[in-house]
This record gives C-alpha cells, structure tokens and sequence, in this order.
C-alpha cells in the first residue's frame, strides 16, 4: 500500500527532524527559499520511491510554477510521470526540458521512453536515434530503437542495435533479453530458446526472462519443457493459463499482435527491460 508507506517516511522524517513548516509547500517560498526548495525535492524523492506519484507531481509543479526553467525539477517531474503511467504529460515536460538543453541525451532519452509507452514506435525511434547523434555509445539509446524497431516489425534492424549495445556492454542481461525477444517476435523460436536458456538459470537472472524463456518453448510447441520453466516462479492455475495462451498465438499467422502482446504492455521504466 503506497499511500501508508509514504506516510510512514514521512512521520518518520518529522521524528528525525526533517520536518517542513507547513508554509514551505508554498510556490513563492519555494522559489525564494533554497533550503524549503531542496527540503521539498528531499520529501519528493522519498514520495516517488515510495510510489505516491502524486505527491510528488504536486511538489514538482508548485516549484516549476515560479520558475519554468528549472532544469532538474523539469527532469524529475518527466520521469515521475513515466513511473506514475502518464507517457502524454511525460511527453509535454520532456519536450519543455529539450527546448532548454538540446544537446543533453536526457530529454531525448525520456522522449523516447515516453513514445515507446504511447506504442508510437516511429516517434521513439527518431528520438532514440537523436540520442545515439549526440552519445553514439548510449546503450539506453540504441537498445531503445531497437525496442521501436521491433515494435514496428523490422526486427533484422532491432538485432543490429542490440549488438551495437552489447559491443559497449556485453553482459547486459536486459540488451541480451531484448534481442532474444526479438527472434521471438520474429517467429524465430529455436534461436529465442537458444539465446535465452544460458540467461535463465544465471545467479542474476530474474523471473521475467524465465517465463521469456517458457514462452519462447511454448511457442515452439514444447509444451513440456515450456510447464516446466513457468512452474518455477508461478503458480499451477497461472501457469496453466499462461500454457493456454502460448497455443492460442501458435494458431495466430499475424505476428502484430504478438508484438503489442510483448511490448505494448510491458514497455519497461527503463527501455532496456
């Protein structure tokens, strides 16, 4: 419950004598006051660790209501909207803080997260690429387009990315994820299986590239080998479920759906996923 534990941080931080004066919410001292401006962004960023969004947003916009050009606070309250599901208000704060700092990757970087969340994979790719002109080696960058390139179907291109970030960073188990989801999406599922089952079973792996991997047999057909790799961190009515829905798109001819299926709904905070 997110709303009791922001509380909770906050009542702590009363205790521990991090409390605000109750008029230092207000937009003119916050302008004006430089220590209630940082006491504020202090209880802001605890607020969105925290998962209260709107508290957050609220502090952001009454510093940016006396000044517009706050750099940081703009960034800040970009990223809060991404996390908080709000792409469009994203977008609108990322294009003011572009027009202040064309040549910083940031803005562009959350441009691009913020399309790909929007499913306009066009949009995203033509940030993502502004980013990679100003850091060629961006891997946020270049594994970005490769996610808009695959959400548009041109998956050969999104795999040159992919290895373009792999080249800076090799063991990245998100980029690796990425491409392998790539062959996925492609049709391509013995080479999906093949990329993902030495990430599976690795000490950092995580539960969603397991079920990756389950779909990836499912796709294939290998129902057996696909119940086994779900049943590791779900539960048998889930599973099940999840088996169900791998033979229901092994039926599909238009591979469309099966990217708004992967990508559409789980585009990550970050893009690499």
């Amino acid at each position: 419950m997110p709303y009791r534990l922001s509380l909770l941080v906050l009542i702590a931080m009363m205790f521990s004598g991090c409390a605000m004066p109750q008029g230092d919410l207000d937009a003119q001292t916050l302008f004006e006051d430089k220590a209630a401006r940082e006491r504020a962004l202090k209880i802001a960023d605890i607020s969105v660790e925290s998962g209260n969004f709107p508290a957050a947003i609220d502090i952001y916009q009454k510093i940016l209501a006396k000044n517009r050009f706050d750099e940081p606070v703009l960034y800040r309250l970009g990223e809060t909207y991404l996390k908080a599901g709000a792409p469009q208000e994203a977008v609108t704060v990322f294009e003011n803080l572009e027009a202040l700092t064309p040549e910083d990757v940031k803005p562009c970087l959350g441009l691009g997260r913020a399309n790909l969340s929007l499913y306009r994979p066009e949009s995203a790719d033509l940030y993502f690429a502004k980013c990679t002109e100003i850091d060629g080696e961006n891997i946020e960058a270049l594994s970005g387009r490769g996610i808009a390139l695959d959400m548009a179907g041109d998956h050969k291109k999104a795999r040159e990315l992919y290895t373009r970030a792999l080249m800076v960073a090799p063991d990245d188990m998100g980029i690796l994820n990425n491409l392998a989801l790539s062959y996925l999406m492609a049709g391509e599922y013995d080479a999906a299986i093949k990329a993902l089952a030495p990430l599976a079973f690795t000490p950092t792996s995580t539960a969603v590239i397991r079920q990756n991997l389950a779909m990836a047999y499912g796709l294939a057909g290998d129902e057996a080998a696909a119940a086994r790799i779900a049943r590791l961190d779900l539960d048998h009515p889930t599973a099940e479920n999840n088996l169900k829905f791998y033979r229901q798109i092994r039926r599909m001819e238009d591979t469309s759906l099966l990217r708004r299926l992967l990508l559409g709904p789980r585009i990550p905070e970050e893009t690499v996923s």
